[in-house]
C-alpha cells in the first residue's frame, strides 16, 4: 500500500520544519550549506537555526549577514563551542 503524501495536508497546513546547523570555522562552506537547505522543495514553512561556535574565521560574519538577509535564518551563539 502506498500513500501519496501530497494528499495528507492542504498546502497551508503543512507542518513547519526547523533545521539545526552547528558550525565552527566553516567560512568556506556555510553559505552553500545554508542555501542547499533553503532550496529544498518543501511547501511548508522552514527555518535554519545556526548554532555558532567560537569560530576564528569569518563564519560568524557570514552567518549574521545571512540571518539579516533571510528571515528563515537564525543565529544562536554558543561560546562553549
Amino acid at each position: 500500500m502506498s500513500i501519496d503524501l501530497s494528499q495528507l495536508w492542504e498546502l497551508d497546513e503543512r507542518p513547519g520544519v526547523s533545521f539545526i546547523m552547528p558550525v565552527l570555522n566553516e567560512e568556506s562552506r556555510i553559505e552553500r550549506a545554508v542555501q542547499t537547505v533553503l532550496n529544498q522543495e518543501y511547501l511548508g514553512p522552514k527555518e535554519i537555526v545556526i548554532g555558532l561556535g567560537p569560530s576564528t574565521d569569518r563564519t560568524a560574519e557570514i552567518a549574521e549577514r545571512m540571518a539579516r538577509d533571510d528571515a528563515r535564518v537564525h543565529v544562536v551563539h554558543n561560546p562553549a563551542g
